[in-house]
């Protein structure tokens, strides 16, 4: 306690003012997220097929796709997609972090679906090159 009796959470140096903060609503991303419309190939690694899937957004750690073929968390997966400033195609490894219930439809609740995935860099030239790609996207 100060000279006028007040106190000061300890861990923010006063900052706050005392005030506690509120909890986080949203999950934590340790990589800010990019807004896109991409296309891109995934093929999962253990089952061997391979779809056409939309990306929605993407960041350094991973990317959020609409997915038609059904997915679990835990699943490996690449992602391969054409990035400008490269002459190959970008394939970055992938786990499945969560993937969005089916919704009960006139289709049975197949169809589409959001899935996020998190990337495992195997190395550093991946990440630049995913890097460079994120910069060029921000330039509309």
């Amino acid at each position: 306690m100060g000279a006028a009796g007040s106190s000061v959470a300890p861990n923010d140096g006063g900052r706050s003012g005392g005030a506690a903060k509120e909890p986080r609503a949203a999950p934590f991303r340790a990589h800010a997220r990019k807004a896109v419309r991409m296309q891109s190939v995934l093929t999962h690694v253990q089952a061997g097929w391979q779809q056409t899937a939309a990306i929605e957004n993407i960041g350094l750690g991973g990317a959020r796709l609409v997915v038609d073929n059904l997915l679990a968390p835990g699943d490996t997966v690449s992602l391969s997609f054409t990035a400008p400033t490269l002459w190959d195609p970008l394939v970055l490894r992938a786990r499945v972090a969560w993937v969005a219930p089916l919704a009960t439809s006139a289709a049975g609740g197949h169809g589409p679906r959001p899935a996020g995935v998190a990337f495992e860099h195997k190395s550093t030239d991946a990440v630049f090159a995913l890097y460079e790609l994120i910069v060029t996207l921000g330039y509309e």
